[in-house]
């Protein structure tokens, strides 16, 4: 098939590769494998943004190196069974060692501690072996060495998204060109042979892509890990015999973090609305992403068969034997078990959250509520001292500041699900103060009662959520991620829309207030991430929007206008609301009150 390209594109193609040229014996990258440099391709976002000159690019780019390295074929080919894996060993390139050694810290600061994925210590042996050539890789094949490159790489995409060392506006697509790389190194045909280091960096690329626009390819890549995973037995937890330790327990952790991710990644099962939807919203539903983060529901069940990973840091997991933690120094290992029982509420959440609050909750469903909720406060109360957010002394060693990082992240974990479980309750309670009594039958008064109460512990814990990111911005262990966005903008709508409920005494007037700031705050906690989550800057203007609504209906109430500009902050003038909608005519599965990242890129 003939790809039509104008000459404008050819010529710029043309002075790309003549700029290439010019820079090749300059470029930053140097491989210890060859003398392949890096392509450098993505500095140019004109050039990159646009798909056929990019992938023109891309083909043309990798025949030159290809042929300039003397390769006997196009690619170095192995044999796996009947199938045949080309591996591109001109990708096979890192940064100059002060980067790279840079960017793996970054990973280990920021990145390792909330999801740890990867066994340090095995991971820096290999990483080491690349700046000492008399030094024998670990690798027995190419394809495991492939696997390794390819993992370096994506460390190299999240460490460069949290490295403060990197202009800001530089960072994503600085990311992204680790990312291409590591594609290029992992084909999909890769996948034939299958081992815990490629879940590993199936994993590794899940948790990069969740910060990126790229949310369908997120949820699939996650979906490749858990199939590999099964593949390889660890659902089953195939390794309990082995007299690895080391094997043994990363293998339970990785096939943990593939249920914990999945769960991140989704909210519990939808249910049908009660009412009729019409056709043109029963389409977009279909196709659009209905979760929490990128919309997937979590269909992996956890069963008990493969046990919790034992709270052990890498350093003390034996390959002979069995290592303990020692017993004054707390694990790391601690924070990712901890989640796992949160995000086990998470999934056990009722069919209640929908997503639509076509209704308010009934009775039996409040109290469902209620009791997670109460599961939450026990995990809560149960976490060791080190990972309780209340511990305010400043951490003074690189490993108290990782142990501090977590605290925040089980922290956040804990608001999320919480607001997950209250969230629907508050929002159907704003709906029906609105359009009731025309659409909804009176609730009973035990019903009332307790969803004012359920509405309450939800604008508390939306306070909550609000006031830890915004603190967490001047800490020394900030978290950047998704979860972040997203969990503002939930707590953000929560405290919006409790405005219109009398019975919960909500205000936005008084800007100095406590949910006045807390909204203020949220649009600060959305600029300050507008760098590293791709979604970001859209997703402040759509909360802006949803303000606006919310105050244009009260305004209809009222009479009275409100001034928004104390909690818009600087930047209102920023915020495009488009057509102003009246509060009756919100479509309530609508992203406006039901936020997905993937609305919002």
């Amino acid at each position: 098939m003939t790809v039509p390209v104008s000459s404008n594109t050819l010529a710029d193609i043309e002075a790309r590769l003549q700029h290439l040229e010019r820079q090749k014996s300059t470029a930053p990258w140097q491989s210890p494998r060859n003398t392949a440099e890096d392509q450098g391709r993505e500095n140019d976002s004109t050039f990159a943004d646009n798909p056929t000159t990019q992938f023109l690019s891309d083909m043309t780019q990798v025949a030159s190196l290809q042929s300039s390295a003397s390769l006997d074929h196009a690619s170095i080919q192995r044999r796996s069974g009947a199938c045949l894996v080309e591996t591109d060993t001109s990708s096979m390139v890192v940064p100059r060692r002060a980067t790279a050694d840079d960017l793996i810290d970054c990973y280990e600061r920021f990145v390792y501690p909330l999801f740890p994925i990867l066994h340090l210590p095995s991971f820096r042996a290999s990483y080491m072996c690349l700046w000492e050539p008399e030094r024998p890789g670990p690798w027995e094949t190419l394809a495991m060495e492939a696997t390794f490159y390819a993992t370096l790489n994506i460390v190299f995409a999240l460490g460069c998204i949290n490295n403060s060392k990197v202009e800001p506006h530089l960072k994503l697509r600085t990311a992204e060109s680790f990312y291409r790389r590591a594609r290029t190194l992992m084909p999909l045909d890769a996948l034939d042979s299958p081992s815990l280091e490629v879940v590993q960096y199936l994993l590794l690329t899940t948790h990069y892509l969740s910060f990126t626009k790229y949310s369908h390819r997120c949820g699939n890549t996650l979906a490749v890990a858990i199939r590999v995973s099964q593949t390889l037995g660890l659902h089953v937890d195939k390794e309990s015999s082995s007299k690895s330790q080391l094997r043994r327990e990363m293998s339970r952790r990785v096939w943990h973090l593939c249920i914990t991710m999945e769960r991140y990644l989704t909210i519990p099962p939808l249910t049908r609305p009660l009412q009729p939807i019409p056709f043109k919203t029963a389409v977009l539903n279909k196709n659009r992403l209905l979760s929490s983060l990128f919309g997937w529901r979590a269909l992996t069940q956890l069963d008990g068969k493969v046990p919790l990973p034992s709270a052990i840091d890498d350093e003390y997991l034996l390959e002979d034997g069995d290592g303990v933690q020692p017993p004054a120094r707390p694990s790391l290992l601690d924070s990712f078990i901890a989640t796992i029982k949160i995000f086990d509420v998470f999934h056990r959440a009722p069919d209640i959250n929908d997503g639509y609050f076509a209704r308010a909750l009934c009775l039996p469903e409040l109290a469902q509520v209620l009791q997670l909720n109460e599961e939450l406060d026990q995990i809560d109360a149960s976490l060791p001292a080190h990972l309780r957010s209340d511990n305010h002394e400043k951490p003074s060693t690189r490993r108290g500041r990782a142990l501090s990082l977590q605290a925040v992240a089980v922290k956040i974990r804990i608001l999320h699900t919480r607001l997950v479980l209250l969230r629907p309750n508050m929002l159907a309670t704003a709906r029906r103060t609105i359009l009731a009594p025309a659409f909804d039958a009176p609730p009973s008064r035990a019903e009332a009662t307790l969803g004012i109460e359920v509405s309450t512990i939800c604008v508390q814990a939306a306070l909550s959520a609000i006031d830890l990111l915004h603190e967490n911005l001047q800490s020394c262990c900030r978290i950047f991620s998704s979860t972040a966005v997203y969990v503002t903008l939930s707590a953000a709508t929560v405290i919006i829309a409790s405005t219109l409920v009398p019975e919960l005494g909500v205000s936005l007037e008084d800007g100095a207030g406590p949910h006045g700031q807390a909204v203020a705050n949220a649009f600060q906690v959305l600029d300050e991430h507008r760098w590293q989550i791709e979604g970001a800057p859209r997703a402040r203007g759509q909360l802006g929007r949803f303000l606006e609504t919310v105050n244009k209906e009260k305004r209809r109430q009222s009479g009275v206008d409100h001034d928004l500009s104390a909690i818009l902050g600087p930047n209102a003038t920023d915020v495009e609301f488009g057509e102003e909608g009246t509060f009756d005519e919100i479509d309530f599965s609508n992203p406006l009150w039901n936020f997905q990242l993937w609305d919002l890129v």
